[in-house]
């Protein structure tokens, strides 16, 4: 059981959400995308390029990993 704040939070949120166009949804996920990145170089003291190759590996890596949901 969620707390009665985070359930109005999370609510109001949806609604924000909702109201935006598709493209106001984009930039902000676009945004969100250069944050993390600049942390990632920032933390790792890389360059932007070694950055997106990292993700880019992840991104690959991660398409290969075995689906648990999947075992029956």
């Amino acid at each position: 059981m969620g707390s009665k704040v985070a359930e109005e939070l999370s609510d109001e949120l949806q609604r924000e959400m909702l109201a935006m166009t598709p493209a106001e949804r984009m930039e902000i996920a676009f945004a969100l995308g250069e944050r993390d990145l600049r942390l990632y170089m920032a933390e790792n003291e890389v360059t932007r390029e070694e950055a997106l190759a990292h993700f880019r590996r992840e991104s690959q890596a991660g398409r290969h990993h075995y689906s648990r949901s999947k075992a029956g």
